[in-house]
């Protein structure tokens, strides 16, 4: 999997359902185990701009459970917004004004 590249995704929450572009990466996190420092990698994360987040015509936030279907170097998949390992939020504002949101996903299917 590239770094960062754009990909097309549905977003969908219960039988609500959007289309839209997000930036598809990774996130590094630093954790201790049993004392010890590890550095770990989410498995993929998505930046979406917060006002594509439209769900039944209301401008919303994520939920954790909520999921997302996208293609990836020709596979498809479906990923859930969830908290990592580390106990991050599951999702968070990627800069000051609030225009960019991060997820945080896990394949599930």
């Amino acid at each position: 999997m590239k770094d960062t590249y754009p990909a097309e995704i549905t977003y969908t929450r219960n039988a609500s359902a959007v289309t839209l572009t997000a930036s598809v990466g990774r996130t590094v996190f630093a954790s201790q185990l049993d004392g010890k420092a590890r550095v770990e990698f989410g498995e993929i994360d998505l930046i979406i701009d917060s006002a594509d987040l439209v769900l039944d015509g209301i401008q919303t936030t994520p939920e954790r459970g909520d999921r997302v279907s996208i293609t990836l170097d020709g596979t498809a998949m479906t990923l859930e917004l969830m908290v990592p390992q580390t106990r991050e939020p599951a999702w968070r504002y990627s800069d000051p004004e609030r225009k960019r949101i991060r997820l945080h996903l896990k394949r599930v299917a």
